[in-house]
């Protein structure tokens, strides 16, 4: 538990590993009772880091535990805990499943406190889902039933969301505006800091909405003032950005930027990366009122380092997630084939039985071969059946490219196909992991470029329903271990090569000729495809996105580097040639 505790988030194989071993050491060696104990614990941890679906497997252990002992508020806690999971990943009707049968445990167990925090959840996803009536519904049976146990501070909880629902689902500030007052008063008759802090601040928010300025900077400064005793930086430093907001057009631009620095600290000692953006774009833009030129661009630069970095996580956590489904998967088939196995030898081993005494008592023989014969025909046909779904696990490989081939592994992975599905990760990961190591780079060197292409075909070479011929001729830049060039220009324009003259043709041919010059590469892109003018013909709703980043690449390296990169296209109805000339940097 303490090395499943201390895995980083990365660390999908140690997890997979550490996951699998906690829950047999947890389901052999305990009670029940310390079972259910230790997969809550478990599953805690697996949330934490963002293990989603581990923690959904060790919450359903506990849950099993829970339906055994019969214990209804144990069930229902444990489906609060995977109805919760369920709403973060966006699966809102497994949530509502979930958070429905959580509700009639706790009426089981006559919970009224779970109960009105489950109606409270129900209504957040019908919120959610932009079902009005039954989220206000929800929320009021939520609220009565918090009036009935006469907790003030569940009551005032519930008063504060009915102020979110009418803020923000609604639109109807007044009444918002009525339910955050009236949690106010609560919160501060029983002396709740915090809440009142935050009833303050949404306050403010909506005064801010109505555009009453002058109300929305007195409770803002109320507020801030609060989070400051709390010490909540997270809660300070966004309410330091709205409240630079409110008073932009009446303060000086110096105050404006000495709010924005002071709420960008907050935040990044929070360390919550969206205030950090809004702080860092709106701070830039008030350097920029301000006259302060260089540090606005200093802002600049620090808000699109943070943003590709939090592109590239996103990434990895979305391929993380997805090759965590795929072992999963994996698992699972290897069990169902072992219990096929071990289901078959017993059949076996019957039909042996049966057939001894059929040769003792040959009266009983002929009963004996029909009931085997119809129980044997019963396990050919799941033989084939199993087979069957192998094969169309086989038959669903389509994978797309890049952002695109996310969704496709997904699709093998559901469809079963776990023998290709594993060499066409293995391929894709090994691309991926080259693809991020480079787009956090400034420049990257010829060779890992050439590199990158050279596996990134051989992918598309194996994705494609026919194989066609490519070559990658380096021989004229011989120094590509010295030579560095801006990362990821040239593979949109194999992928337009391939995917729009290669996949047209028959005998079809790639070629890829790299010459290396004083100052500049030059990618010489060739297919024997149709040509650029028949395949637009063909394809004339087709817009590449992959180039029309390149353009906006063009353009910024031309800024930031003060060189150009040069596009050549010579097509005809032999094929189109693209020549890229790139600077070396």
């Amino acid at each position: 538990m303490d090395e499943y505790k201390g895995l980083s988030a990365d660390s999908i194989q140690q997890a997979i590993v550490l996951k699998d071993m906690l829950k047999n050491v947890i389901k052999y060696e305990f009670s029940k009772s310390v079972s259910y104990e230790k997969y809550i614990e478990a599953g805690a941890i697996s949330y934490s880091k963002n293990f989603n679906d581990f923690a959904k497997e060790f919450f359903a252990e506990a849950l099993k535990i829970a339906r055994d002992i019969k214990d209804y508020d144990k069930i229902a806690q444990m489906l609060t805990n995977i109805g919760v999971i369920s709403e973060l990943q966006g699966d809102y009707s497994t949530a509502l499943i979930n958070y429905q049968e959580a509700l009639k445990a706790f009426i089981e167990s006559d919970n009224i406190r779970s109960q009105s925090l489950v109606y409270n959840n129900i209504a957040i996803v019908h919120q959610e889902l932009g079902n009005i009536k039954p989220a206000h519904e929800n929320l009021l049976k939520s609220y009565n039933l918090k009036i009935s146990l006469g907790d003030s501070a569940l009551i005032a909880s519930t008063l504060n969301n009915f102020g979110v629902f009418y803020e923000e689902s609604v639109t109807n500030l007044d009444s918002a505006l009525y339910y955050y007052s009236q949690a106010l008063q609560i919160f501060s008759s029983i002396d709740d800091i915090k809440n009142q802090a935050l009833c303050i601040n949404n306050i403010a928010v909506v005064y801010f909405k109505m555009k009453n300025y002058d109300k929305a900077k007195d409770y803002f400064e109320i507020s801030i003032s609060k989070f400051k005793d709390l010490d909540d930086k997270l809660l300070l430093g966004k309410a330091l950005v709205y409240f630079s907001q409110v008073i932009q057009d009446n303060s000086n631009a110096r105050d404006v930027v000495r709010i924005l620095e002071e709420a960008k600290v907050y935040l990044l000692e929070a360390n919550y990366s969206n205030g950090i953006i809004e702080a860092s774009e709106n701070l830039a833009n008030a350097y920029y009122v301000n006259g302060e030129y260089e540090k606005s661009t200093l802002e600049y630069r620090f808000l699109k380092s943070l943003q590709d970095s939090l592109l590239n996580i996103n990434k990895q956590t979305e391929i993380n997630r997805l090759e965590i489904k795929f072992q999963s998967a994996q698992k699972q088939l290897k069990i169902d084939k072992l219990t096929y196995e071990k289901e078959l030898q017993k059949r076996r081993i019957r039909q042996i039985w049966f057939f001894v005494i059929a040769i003792v008592v040959l009266s009983w023989f002929i009963i004996v071969v029909l009931v085997m014969t119809g129980r044997q025909r019963k396990l050919v046909l799941k033989n084939k059946n199993m087979i069957v779904k192998q094969q169309l696990l086989q038959n669903q490989m389509n994978p797309h490219f890049l952002f695109n081939v996310l969704t496709s592994i997904q699709s093998y992975i559901a469809d079963s196909k776990i023998e290709d599905a594993s060499a066409y990760l293995s391929k894709f990961s090994k691309l991926t992991r080259i693809v991020l190591q480079s787009s956090a780079q400034e420049t990257i060197l010829l060779s890992e470029e050439i590199e990158l292409l050279k596996n990134y075909i051989a992918l598309e070479h194996l994705r494609m329903n026919k194989s066609f011929i490519f070559e990658i001729d380096d021989t004229d830049a011989m120094d590509i271990d010295d030579a560095e060039i801006p990362p990821m220009m040239i593979q949109p324009f194999v992928e337009n090569a391939i995917k729009h003259g290669l996949g047209k043709v028959d005998n079809a041919c790639l070629q890829l000729k790299v010459l290396l010059h004083e100052d500049e590469a030059e990618f010489w892109i060739i297919d024997n495809g149709p040509g650029m003018q028949k395949s637009k013909n063909n394809s004339k709703d087709h817009k590449s996105m992959a180039l029309d980043i390149i353009e906006q690449r063009i353009f910024i390296l031309k800024q930031k580097w003060k060189r150009n990169v040069k596009i050549e296209y010579l097509s005809d109805e032999k094929g189109t040639k693209v020549v890229v000339t790139l600077p070396l940097i």
